[in-house]
């Protein structure tokens, strides 16, 4: 009896507390209902709060131009950096070129020279805006997206701006002042490397020139020193035999040797070699390796490059007007508005109910 009147005392506590809490849950629902126009007034407000920050926010607009590699063709003129036959001037493959354009897009010097673009400051700043500031401002507006996975063979280049028009224009002329700057870049460096492996090839045929030319002289000088020694022998022509042995000592490389061997073949043989090494001193054409090099400074004389024939990407798609604006997201605010005021609404009438009720 004792235990039956105990469990019938708990299943009593538990509908009771039961029944409270369907109690209290109508008794919030009511509370809810009484201050239904103070929930809808203030979801409202806030309501028109975000309303009013979406469509009076400056519409955000983003043009996009979308470049891959360049073509074969486009990018021929770079051969003639193989004319200068240096390890570091080989021709550049399409993805380093295109790696190297997307370098100088990037770069603050490219967006600085856009700055100073005509009618550029005016139409992106305010009038009291400093240039480093603009340039900050100007890489917040710029984004350029490349394939996250896979070769890098394309990349897609945006400008944000709140005038459409404006954002195509100039999304447009960053890439082509980017091209104009490669091109520029890559002359640069054509006439530099040409300049360089020019002056290498002068030092060659100088130092080739003048080792000849020291050659040469040493010759003449053995040849009048043997001269002297004939004239002083009497010796006019060659002697045989005895002669001959010692020319064959000669070889030996014993200067005295081979000054005997000189002496005896007269004056008259010692003095038509010493004209005819003077002569050669004049003529360059028998000097070893000098006939290439005057062949290379040819070639790089008559050589132009011509910058213009050289595109470094290929524009795929080039910017348009954007017909919509990407910000803001009028109808995302405005949902969000209603929501974030209708939660704020309920939870300020919930705490202030509950105040009230303790209170009580």
């Amino acid at each position: 009896m004792a235990l039956k009147s105990l469990l019938k005392s708990y299943m009593t506590k538990k509908e009771t507390e039961l029944m409270d809490d369907e109690i209290n849950l109508f008794e919030l629902i009511e509370s809810l209902w009484k201050e239904k126009v103070l929930i809808v007034a203030i979801t409202a407000v806030i309501t028109l709060i975000g309303l009013g920050y979406a469509f009076l926010t400056p519409a955000t607009y983003e043009a996009r131009v979308e470049i891959i590699l360049p073509s074969i063709s486009n990018t021929a003129e770079l051969q003639k950096f193989d004319i200068l036959k240096s390890s570091q001037t080989q021709t550049q493959t399409q993805t380093q070129i295109f790696t190297d354009f997307l370098s100088i897009l990037r770069s603050n010097q490219l967006i600085k020279k856009f700055l100073l673009e005509e009618g550029v400051m005016k139409s992106l700043f305010e009038k009291e805006t400093s240039q480093q500031i603009a340039i900050e401002q100007l890489k917040k507006m710029t984004q350029l997206d490349l394939p996250k996975k896979g070769p890098k063979n394309g990349a897609s280049f945006k400008l944000q701006f709140n005038d459409a028009e404006l954002a195509a224009k100039y999304a447009n002329q960053l890439v082509e002042l980017a091209t104009q700057q490669y091109r520029k870049n890559i002359s640069l460096a054509f006439e530099s490397q040409k300049d360089q492996r020019i002056k290498r090839l002068n030092d060659e045929k100088n130092s080739l020139i003048a080792t000849n030319e020291e050659r040469l002289n040493q010759e003449i000088t053995k040849l009048q020193e043997a001269y002297l020694i004939a004239q002083k022998l009497d010796i006019f022509e060659p002697r045989e035999s005895k002669d001959q042995t010692v020319k064959t000592e000669s070889l030996s490389s014993v200067v005295t040797e081979e000054m005997r061997y000189l002496y005896t073949q007269g004056t008259r043989a010692l003095n038509a070699e010493i004209e005819t090494l003077t002569n050669r001193k004049k003529n360059l054409s028998m000097v070893n390796g000098l006939i290439e090099i005057k062949q290379a400074l040819s070639l790089l004389d008559n050589t132009s490059f011509d910058a213009s024939k050289v595109t470094p990407i290929t524009i795929d798609l080039a910017a348009e007007t954007p017909e919509s604006h990407i910000k803001p997201k009028r109808i995302l605010i405005v949902l969000l508005s209603v929501v974030i005021g209708g939660f704020l609404t309920i939870m300020y009438v919930l705490i202030r109910n509950a105040v009230r009720n303790r209170k009580a």
